[in-house]
């Protein structure tokens, strides 16, 4: 018996399309990656700053990219776990070049668009070809989604990196810079590593965020007001650093105090609006080298605790609060001065609120009984128990002055207070 004739099967025509296609494409990986380089620069902004050796770089990328492309699709599989490195290892690359990571992902993109581009010109207008060219359309952008992806997963973890870093940096150079750590010479090496013009002078506010105890809201709200200071002029210039519940800024002060303050006052209500929380800050004098940095801190903090024991203004700016400075300057002083005055009228909280009441708005009698609902009489009867107490007479200068001076002295550096009882008194607000 004749043994019948067996035909090999003909290879599938869509699969050998497929081939033909990744062939043709795979004799142009240099002058594809040539020609998306060339749309990045065109294109993409913040590729155009980077140097030669980081574009010659990036073009090896591409190209890698490309023949990782191919490899995958003539075997039926999505990135290895090394082209996957090779890919997050460059947009960590980029995040430390300071290159955006929309730019990056654009260049993702426009890449992505480029191959597909030329890939329809290879596909043609074949039947096969055409069967073909819909599975390496799907392939062209699974392989764009997996990319991206492990790409923008591993620039956003190397910017956190860097950030932390930093931060840590700023700190360190804070801490050094104020606490007599650093000598001149490298607060200025390190200024200048951070970004400060040390050509021009520099002031320092503290700002601080009222309200939240928890560390989650307290970093959310820091978060947020770093990010709204970046609207501050010359905030390229300037530097921010968190400590505990407060915001260290040190800005250019061109333009003098008034316009530093100025700037800031707006920064605040802006941020109170904004954020939802109470903000308050302190403002130092400049001064022409950041080697003095630390005696504009020292002012900030001073103007800080009058703003925020009490101040009519969310901004206290050092110079404008003379007698929180006398009274900060000699706190041991200012807390004898509160204890010895007030004492007498601590089992008498209605004197107390009453005298306050009349520092803020007297001498008129009726003005500070309609606020306490009160009859005349009866604060003129407190006042006198006050006089009678403290051996100060309300209404008399003297009297005014050294109560005055001894509720604000009380506000501000208080006693520390005895087991189970606050310190809080009634608001006075002495400005």
């Amino acid at each position: 018996m004749a043994r019948a004739s067996q035909r090999k099967p003909d290879p599938d025509p869509r699969a050998r399309a497929l081939s033909e296609i990744l062939d043709d494409l795979e004799r142009i990986i240099d002058d594809l990656a040539e020609r998306m380089l060339k749309q990045y620069l065109e294109s993409i902004p913040s590729y155009r700053a980077l140097p030669d050796v980081t574009l010659d770089q990036i073009r090896e990328v591409n190209r890698a990219n490309v023949r990782g492309f191919i490899r995958s699709m003539r075997a039926g599989r999505g990135p290895t776990s090394d082209e996957l490195n090779m890919i997050r290892e460059s947009a960590s690359r980029r995040a430390r070049e300071g290159v955006p990571l929309s730019a990056l992902l654009a260049a993702y993109r426009t890449g992505a668009q480029i191959a597909w581009a030329e890939a329809r010109v290879l596909i043609g207008d074949d039947h096969e070809r055409l069967r073909a060219g819909l599975e390496f359309a799907t392939a062209v952008m699974n392989w764009i989604d997996e990319a991206s992806g492990a790409a923008a997963q591993a620039y956003l973890s190397e910017y956190e990196r860097l950030t932390s870093d930093r931060e840590s940096s700023r700190r360190d150079f804070l801490d050094g810079a104020l606490g007599g750590e650093l000598i001149d010479e490298e607060i200025i090496a390190r200024g200048e590593a951070l970004g400060l013009d040390i050509a021009v002078p520099y002031g320092v506010a503290i700002i601080s965020i009222a309200g939240h105890t928890d560390e989650a809201p307290l970093r959310s709200a820091q978060h947020r007001l770093r990010a709204m200071a970046m609207e501050l002029p010359n905030a390229d210039r300037s530097l921010m650093v968190a400590r505990a519940d407060e915001l260290v800024l040190i800005f250019p002060a061109e333009g003098g105090t008034d316009a530093m303050a100025t700037n800031l006052r707006a920064f605040i209500e802006r941020a109170n609006a904004s954020i939802g929380v109470a903000i308050c800050a302190g403002l130092g004098r400049a001064r022409e080298s950041i080697t003095e940095l630390s005696g504009s801190y020292r002012e900030a903090s001073i103007a800080l605790a009058a703003a925020g024991a009490g101040s009519s203004s969310r901004l206290a700016v050092y110079g404008e609060v003379l007698i929180e400075e006398l009274i900060l300057r000699e706190r041991a002083v200012a807390r004898r001065l509160a204890h010895t005055i007030l004492e007498p009228l601590e089992a008498h909280p209605d004197l107390r609120a009453t005298l306050v009441e009349y520092m803020l708005h007297g001498p008129s009698l009726p003005a500070v009984a309609k606020r306490l609902y009160l009859h005349p009489n009866t604060v003129a009867y407190r006042l006198a128990r006050v006089r009678e107490l403290t051996g100060r007479d309300p209404k008399s200068p003297a009297g005014v002055a050294e109560l005055f001076l001894a509720l604000r002295a009380s506000q501000l550096v208080p006693s520390e207070p005895e087991p189970g009882k606050s310190n809080a008194q009634g608001g006075f607000n002495g400005r």
